[in-house]
């Protein structure tokens, strides 16, 4: 159904006027158009699914109403949670955990973070104590639950967050066995930036086909389209497009830049640590402790440049971020979406560039046609002026012999070389190392 026009106060969408002292005292005073159109049938217990882009608020979406239950309810008790929340990557877990601790510590309510790479040992000293709100990645929710120290069958409301990345990823069966633990009179909840068919059986399975559920889509609000401009960046070649993202890595600004690979985001970070650019990178592999240390020096400006894999995609939430670069173009449409929700969030304005190889262009074409995007087309090479006019792009600085960049922030390991590596991997003994073009010096 279509989303009701914005209101200008949660006080009309049935939202406590507990919980909108809270949300006020958080100068959080105007719902956005996801929550407009879901809060009224959450508060009213109706089961929900819903698709609106990234950025657009849905974590208080869901929270809101969670809060709003879970204070008209019983205590909670040690290893019974009366709330869960699902999340495909721990980086979302964390960024869910952290704006409904906001709001819960005002209401009493204990929210805990439960995810894979955290000490298990830690988690079970948590869960001896009484919580609210878990916020969970699937795997360690089953670890725990196997461990006999989580049990859901105290669950009031599920909510499954990014419902269609869980399933890409492979995780569907886990988080059908997750709900299949809740009481089957648990309030379900499905959000996410896109609706395919297994993100939408996730609120149907198991219930009476007498079950109501409240469906909204809510599209690119005049806050995201209006406010993002997407570039597609035309380049000759691989060496030229390396070259191209050292020029954007190098801007006064902070950017992320994805990659599609844990190797690439790699050879990525090597390749611009040469040119002494401030990063960081993350992928699957890096350590849960380096990942938070390595998103937080971003948020913090420690570090300009984020390189990484899809897996932060979901995960980060700066406001300012006003530029995202696609390194190489995403696998569809869906990523694309997903990937470019990072700027353009809250309201403020945001640029995505996209690097396509010649080769690529017509493929690119019909990925942005996919995502319903509209993208200005110019030619990028090192030095041109409309490239560097639009994205603020600057000629690389050499890092001196002896200086080591850390791609990881303070937990990263550093890289040196003598020849500087290219981001095919070879160096000045090994190779052509990808440099900056330069034009020729007129004659006088």
């Amino acid at each position: 159904m279509p989303p009701p026009a914005e209101s200008s106060d949660f006080r009309q969408l049935g939202t406590p006027e507990a919980i909108v002292s809270i949300l006020r005292a958080q100068h959080i005073t105007s719902p956005t158009a996801v929550q407009v159109a879901t809060l009224p049938d959450a508060f009213a217990g109706k089961d929900v699914l819903a698709q609106a882009p990234t950025g657009s608020g849905k974590t208080l979406a869901f929270g809101i109403p969670l809060v709003a239950l879970l204070n008209n309810a019983s205590p909670a008790l040690p290893r019974y949670p009366r709330a869960l929340i699902i999340s495909p990557t721990r980086e979302l877990a964390d960024q869910i955990a952290d704006v409904l601790a906001d709001i819960g510590a005002a209401a009493g309510l204990r929210v805990l973070r439960l995810v894979g790479g955290d000490s298990v040992a830690k988690q079970q000293t948590l869960l001896a104590a009484p919580v609210d709100i878990a916020v969970v990645t699937p795997g360690r929710a089953h670890d725990l639950r196997r461990r006999g120290v989580l049990s859901l069958e105290h669950v009031l409301a599920v909510v499954v967050d990014e419902a269609d990345m869980l399933a890409d990823m492979g995780f569907l069966p886990d988080v059908l066995g997750l709900v299949r633990a809740c009481p089957k009179s648990a309030q379900r909840m499905v959000f996410s930036a896109t609706i395919n068919d297994d993100a939408a059986g996730l609120i149907r399975d198991r219930r009476a086909s007498s079950t109501e559920v409240a469906k909204h889509k809510v599209t690119a609000s005049r806050l995201t389209m209006r406010n993002m401009r997407h570039l597609l960046l035309r380049v000759e070649d691989n060496t030229e497009a390396d070259e191209v993202v050292a020029w954007i890595a190098s801007r006064k600004d902070q950017c992320v830049i994805f990659a599609n690979s844990k190797a690439r985001v790699v050879q990525l970070a090597k390749f611009l640590q040469f040119y002494n650019i401030k990063l960081g990178f993350l992928h699957g592999d890096r350590g849960q402790a380096t990942r938070r240390a390595v998103l937080k020096a971003f948020a913090d400006g420690e570090i300009n440049v984020l390189v990484t894999t899809d897996v932060a995609a979901r995960g980060i939430d700066i406001d300012a971020l006003d530029l995202v670069v696609h390194a190489d173009p995403p696998r569809d449409s869906a990523t694309y979406i997903h990937r470019s929700g990072r700027t353009a969030r809250a309201g403020a304005s945001g640029t995505v560039a996209m690097i396509v190889r010649d080769r690529q262009v017509d493929q690119a074409r019909e990925l942005l046609a996919g995502a319903g995007v509209e993208a200005e087309e110019l030619r990028a090479a090192p030095g041109l002026p409309r490239f560097v006019k639009e994205l603020g792009a600057r000629r690389p600085r050499r890092a001196r012999q002896d200086q080591s960049q850390s791609a990881g922030g303070a937990s990263g390991s550093g890289y040196r070389g003598r020849g500087g590596p290219s981001a095919s991997g070879k160096n000045r003994a090994g190779g052509r190392v990808h440099r900056p073009k330069r034009g020729k010096k007129k004659k006088r």
